[in-house]
């Protein structure tokens, strides 16, 4: 019998799911002070067991207990399948796990509240919200010259479940969305799709770029002097990929001299970003904790996702969203 991994809140919200699999799963769970139990009786277990199967998300992975969740796989003999709930895996802790697991599968299901951050960016960039906020603040009546999303032309980097997602209410509420990708064809969300290699030619047409493709060496830094100058004066950066896709010194110059107009960083290269960095205090940067895709509707779709790959799993079928070993060992 294969024994899986949870953290105590994730179980918790899912048991009544998971109810009738007690015959062919061993169930433990690891709460906040790092404690192990029988999901299924609440024994307390002296210690970590050998465990074969887990489903790494925010709860494990936000929770003061995550070396001991992160332990008990690589220390597991025989641990055969992890599933992540994030799309991306580079992070070290995913490399180590995905080196270890025979099978890992991810989640792309944070694209709904991804997308509504960078609705909620250019919605305020549009409407000038910072002006108005420090009208608000001065007790000053005063109209502000705003533009609406209707007719803005976007260019999204990247346009894979995120950038679809981003494109598809772009395109609802009058935008007109460019979707960059390696993969010719038509994309719902896109009135075209354009090649990578067109990337300098594209930024100078954009009111709004949108970065969203992983970090890989071609992708790594290109956002740079270059990228930057290319824009429009007017225009809005948003980053929603990684960090390293942006020459950070070279947007905070670049905005300086005036192009882009604004930006927004849901992601920086170095996280937590320190309380020094330049990037906190820029009146043209906005900063969110990495947190766009952190909301009750993202977790409950992460679970589906995990619940769906474990009756797969249990029934010998393929499961969703597999990755290559091949991935991890390269790394």
């Amino acid at each position: 019998m294969k024994t899986l991994l949870l953290h105590a809140r994730t179980f918790a919200r899912i048991a009544p799911r998971l109810k009738g699999l007690n015959a062919a799963l061993n169930i433990v769970t690891v709460d906040d002070a790092a404690r192990f139990h029988d999901a299924w009786t609440s024994e307390a277990l002296k210690e970590a067991p050998a465990v074969d199967l887990a489903f790494g998300n925010i709860d494990a992975f936000y929770s003061p207990s995550v070396r001991e969740f992160m332990t008990a796989i690589l220390k597991s003999p025989d641990f055969d399948w992890f599933q992540s709930a994030a799309a991306g895996i580079e992070n070290p802790a995913l490399v180590a796990i995905g080196q270890k697991s025979k099978r890992y599968t991810t989640n792309h299901t944070q694209a709904e509240s991804m997308a509504e951050w960078a609705i909620w960016q250019a919605m305020d960039f549009f409407r000038d919200g910072p002006g108005h906020r420090a009208n608000q603040a001065r007790g000053e009546w005063k109209r502000i010259a705003v533009r609406e999303m209707q007719g803005s032309r976007w260019l999204i980097v990247g346009y894979g479940s995120i950038g679809q997602a981003v494109g598809k209410r772009v395109s609802a509420l009058g935008g007109v969305v460019t979707g960059m990708r390696r993969t010719p064809g038509p994309a719902g969300g896109a009135a075209r799709v354009v090649a990578p290699d067109t990337l300098m030619a594209e930024l100078p047409g954009a009111d709004v770029v949108l970065l969203c493709p992983p970090h890989t060496p071609e992708t790594e830094g290109m956002a740079d002097a270059a990228f930057f100058a290319a824009m429009n004066p007017d225009a809005l950066f948003l980053n929603l990929g990684r960090g390293a896709l942006v020459d950070e010194d070279a947007l905070m110059a670049a905005l300086d001299a005036g192009r882009p107009a604004f930006a927004a960083l849901d992601v920086t290269k170095t996280e937590p970003l320190p309380e020094d960095s330049a990037l906190w205090k820029h009146h043209k940067i906005v900063i969110t904790p990495h947190d766009s895709s952190d909301t009750p509707g993202t977790v409950a779709r992460g679970d589906e996702t995990f619940l769906a790959n474990l009756q797969l799993y249990l029934d010998n079928e393929p499961m969703k969203h597999l990755v290559d070993r091949s991935a991890f060992l390269a790394g």
